[in-house]
């Protein structure tokens, strides 16, 4: 079995799971290489669109070191082998299917750069909440720290037993987070190569990184091959409009076990 009742016990009541180490040195210098190539335009089979810089550089900054100015990468397990032997990884699936059953299929993936002095807060959020096109909302996330996280450079924070809560609106949010209902928030921190699995509705946020070391984690998002895919039109817009790709271009892939006619 890949978790002990104690952890299986501490995800199922806190929404979350600090877990041990998933890769190696070997492993993690050849993703921090690559995500350097593909920052500075050196691997042409991930298309350029899907790497976004932090506001203050949209403008064309050019003083800054390009590596310092992207604030997240998208889609990379869809377009680099890399990036999708992470996301099939034995140590990783294993635990996912022990959270959410032997069929699994990949979402998307978020490789969040929260560059060296330039590293802007995430704030409070619900991954499942930007994501109504599934039914049911259910999905889990393991969080890669490819660099050392910690406070200072921006780890994550979650906000335990949230998951618990269901959707809460971003209008709502402001009311929900620090409700004396809800626990107190918990810093993670996790050295390089060691991750973390959340449940999709549960609150979570990073830090700002004022500080000179670089706090790379990729973000990888599971859900059960039996999920509804309801195919929203607001969800296509926006995928067009942040990637320039519509949904079905991307085709759900499958890490584990079956598909199912009529679902992801």
């Amino acid at each position: 079995m890949a978790l002990t009742a104690e952890q299986k016990t501490h995800f199922e009541e806190n929404g979350y799971l600090p877990y041990g180490r998933v890769l190696s040195d070997d492993e993690l210098e050849a993703l921090r290489r690559r995500s350097e190539e593909i920052v500075r335009g050196e691997a042409p089979h991930v298309p350029e669109e899907y790497v976004q810089l932090e506001v203050a550089f949209r403008n064309g900054e050019t003083e800054v070191d390009r590596l310092d100015q992207v604030r997240k990468m998208t889609h990379l397990c869809y377009f680099d082998p890399l990036f999708e032997a992470v996301a099939r990884k034995e140590e990783i699936v294993d635990v996912i299917e022990e959270l959410l059953g032997p069929d699994i299929k990949l979402y998307c993936d978020q490789l969040m750069m929260k560059a060296r002095h330039h590293g802007t807060v995430t704030d409070w959020h619900q991954d499942s909440v930007a994501w109504p096109q599934f039914a049911p909302q259910d999905h889990v996330s393991c969080w890669v720290a490819i660099d050392d996280a910690t406070v200072a450079n921006g780890c994550m924070t979650m906000l335990p037993g949230s998951h618990k809560w269901g959707p809460i609106g971003k209008e709502q949010r402001a009311l929900f987070v620090g409700n004396p209902l809800v626990a107190d928030p918990v810093p993670v921190e996790l050295p390089a190569g060691s991750c973390l699995f959340h449940h999709g509705l549960n609150f979570h946020r990073t830090g700002a990184n004022p500080t000179p070391h670089r706090r790379r984690g990729l973000a990888i998002h599971y859900l059960s091959s039996e999920t509804m895919y309801l195919g929203i039109e607001s969800e296509e817009h926006r995928l067009k409009m942040e990637c320039g790709k519509p949904r079905g271009e991307f085709r759900f892939m499958l890490i584990r076990g079956r598909e199912f006619e009529g679902r992801v």
